[in-house]
């Protein structure tokens, strides 16, 4: 019984928080729509991580998926609250997004920077993901599994970079849709390292810490890489876009980010700290701050404070309501058994 309280209340004061977050819209819609979205993202790359891993667990058979696959399952219980994060995203789109009812840049951003195919591509990315997520809570085929891979990895690269990257029209790169992708991946598989903590010691800790290692050494990459290109080249419009985080509040926010992933990163590769459960745990949340800080990061700056108290209010309301989905879901998995 005091469990489901305690879902109750969680789910309440997400409901809240979250009511809150878009009543900032009454103050400026861009401003706190602009912050929904970077909560909205932050919360969707955990189901969106989850379920890439839990694909690759099926072509890549390991120690590692005795412990996350359980997880991994779990966090696809999220798809329906991340889908429904992103209706006041395509509702206000018009507020969000500069490109919006401009005329466009390009023969490419006039077709592909429409409003209605936008949102197709939104909407046909939450319903694709959710059912291969309802798939892979089965058993499901190697050919399934790296079919449906090759395909969200794609899909995901594109809406990806249609939600963030073109909050700044002038702003083209590459390695964007993949940098998304790769922070969520790590948020994700540091959500079921907490995850099976909570279910009890994991029977091969050293094998889910040796994970970590090699997500945070891709997101290491997919961090700095984009970034040493744009700017060693010199590419006018993208180096606007890094110019704008270059103010002491972004840059200590980027700062802390990357010691939140940098600490646990080097930390890890000591034996002691890979193998002890209490120490995956902490690295886990360090892991998870970051990632939270590295997605207001890229949706916040350039648009004042009002974004910022948006995303927070926003993130606390989502992160409340997915903690309140994760408990029920649980419960209702260990009934079963």
């Amino acid at each position: 019984m005091s469990a489901r309280r305690g879902e109750r209340t969680l789910a309440a004061v997400g409901g809240l928080a979250a009511i809150a977050a878009l009543l900032l819209t009454l103050l400026g819609p861009r401003e706190a729509l602009t912050g929904w979205l970077g909560a909205a993202a932050t919360l969707e790359g955990f189901p969106t991580g989850a379920l890439i891993l839990l694909l690759t667990m099926r072509l890549v058979a390991g120690r590692w998926t005795d412990d996350l696959r359980g997880p991994a399952r779990l966090l696809g219980t999220l798809w329906p609250l991340a889908a429904l994060a992103f209706v006041p995203v395509i509702v206000g789109m018009a507020a969000i997004y500069p490109w919006f009812g401009a005329p466009p840049h390009s023969p490419f951003a006039g077709v592909w920077l429409n409003p209605v195919f936008f949102v197709a591509r939104t909407v046909g990315w939450f319903v694709l993901a959710w059912w291969v997520a309802a798939r892979a809570a089965g058993e499901i085929s190697e050919g399934f599994a790296a079919g449906m891979l090759i395909a969200l990895t794609l899909w995901a690269n594109f809406v990806n970079s249609d939600w963030l990257m073109t909050l700044d029209p002038a702003f083209a790169s590459s390695a964007f849709g993949s940098q998304v992708i790769a922070f969520g991946a790590t948020e994700a598989l540091a959500a079921m390292i907490l995850l099976r903590l909570m279910a009890g010691t994991p029977r091969h800790a050293g094998v889910v810490g040796a994970m970590l290692i090699t997500l945070l050494l891709m997101w290491a990459y997919f961090q700095f890489m984009p970034f040493l290109i744009i700017w060693s080249g010199n590419i006018p419009d993208s180096v606007h876009w890094y110019a704008d985080r270059a103010t002491p509040v972004w840059q200590g926010m980027i700062a802390l980010a990357s010691v939140l992933g940098g600490v646990p990163l080097l930390a890890l590769f000591a034996p002691q700290v890979r193998n002890s459960p209490r120490w995956l745990g902490r690295c886990a949340v360090a892991v998870l701050a970051g990632r939270a800080l590295e997605f207001g990061w890229l949706v916040l700056p350039g648009l004042g404070w009002l974004t910022a108290l948006a995303w927070v209010v926003a993130l606390v309301g989502l992160g409340c309501l997915a903690v309140a989905v994760l408990l029920r879901a649980a419960r209702r998995a260990e009934a079963r058994l």
